[in-house]
């Protein structure tokens, strides 16, 4: 059976589903929508796999000042034992470490910060095994708020249980919890003018140091220079040509974001394993504003030495066998 959670900003009263219930939601939906949100609760088949879940990964709104909106995460618990859940918000940002693509600050803020705007219905709440939970987040820009980019993430953490923190705490060399978090990215854009500016940095092979490779696959990697104050999401397209100029595959460069001020590569892998020759791989990248496109070129070499070193003794074999019994036996036809 679902529980339906109705919150106030004054008081949480909880019903169960019914026909008494669906007539007092829709009454309440009604009389105050600005005021009512539903915090869900609902039961579905999970198997055990000691971890939750959260969905979605990434929320993207466009709004003007002084709007709201509301979005909504779910959490679903598969750890085999009732859990406690704390809900969290902090400001994240790029980086220009290719490595580090995001960037948690914790109790700082960013120059995009989103984070005391961005409000969970609930802030902590306890799930069964096999229970999932659907939280609604409020979004609200400010009447003052400048164009551009703003960004925040909710976190999710979960605590364990007495049992393990025992555990852990009887250990000499491991003090602390074992928490695990899970994130929501919140890309908030407000309307109106922003700086957009990006462009592609570097396209390359991987491995970036060997020019001549002995087979697939073959990984490219893209990176992507946003120098604006607004995420970008480019994408576009790899297209692969052989020895002879002729097109052998395109390859989609799914979109991606790219936060402000950072760097960021994307990877994309061609499969093929069986190749021979010189290749020319040519980068079409959408910037992801103004249907700028950049064009990057590079090229490779695929020779399987061993297998052509192979290929190359096994005729060398026969030539030599050939030349050994014509050297040796005479051979006359027969009258």
């Amino acid at each position: 059976m679902k529980k339906i959670i109705m919150t106030t900003h004054s008081r949480t009263i909880s019903y169960m589903t019914g026909l008494g219930i669906s007539l007092m939601v829709a009454f309440g939906v009604v009389a105050i929508p600005q005021y009512v949100h539903a915090v869900t609760l609902a039961p579905v088949a999970v198997t055990e796999q000691n971890d939750f879940v959260l969905e979605p990964g990434k929320v993207e709104v466009f709004l003007n000042p002084g709007e709201s909106v509301t979005r909504s995460i779910s959490i679903t618990n598969r750890i085999k034992r009732k859990v406690h859940f704390k809900i969290e918000v902090e400001d994240f940002v790029g980086s220009r470490d290719i490595d580090k693509p995001v960037v948690l600050l914790g109790n700082d803020k960013s120059p995009y910060s989103f984070k005391d705007n961005l409000v969970p219905e609930v802030r902590e709440f306890t799930l069964e095994f096999g229970q999932r939970i659907n939280i609604p987040i409020s979004i609200n820009v400010p009447q003052d708020a400048q164009p551009g980019g703003f960004y925040s993430s909710v976190l999710i953490s979960n605590e364990p249980d007495k049992d393990e923190q025992s555990a852990q705490n009887s250990q000499t060399v491991a003090q602390n919890k074992i928490i695990s978090r899970l994130g929501v990215l919140f890309f908030v854009r407000v309307n109106g003018d922003a700086n957009e500016s990006g462009s592609v940095e570097e396209f390359r092979v991987q491995p970036s140091t060997s020019f001549i490779r002995q087979q697939g696959p073959t990984t490219f990697e893209i990176l992507y220079n946003n120098s604006g104050s607004i995420h970008l999401v480019p994408f576009g397209t790899v297209d692969i040509t052989n020895t002879f100029g002729r097109k052998v595959t395109t390859l989609p460069v799914d979109a991606y974001f790219s936060l402000p001020n950072s760097l960021r590569y994307r990877s994309v892998e061609w499969d093929k394993v069986y190749l021979i020759g010189r290749y020319k791989a040519t980068l079409h990248l959408n910037r992801g504003y103004g249907n700028i496109v950049d064009e990057r070129v590079v090229t490779f070499w695929v020779i399987p030495w061993k297998i052509l070193a192979a290929l190359f003794g096994v005729i060398v074999f026969v030539v030599g066998l050939g030349y050994y019994i014509a050297s040796r036996f005479e051979f006359k036809r027969k009258v």
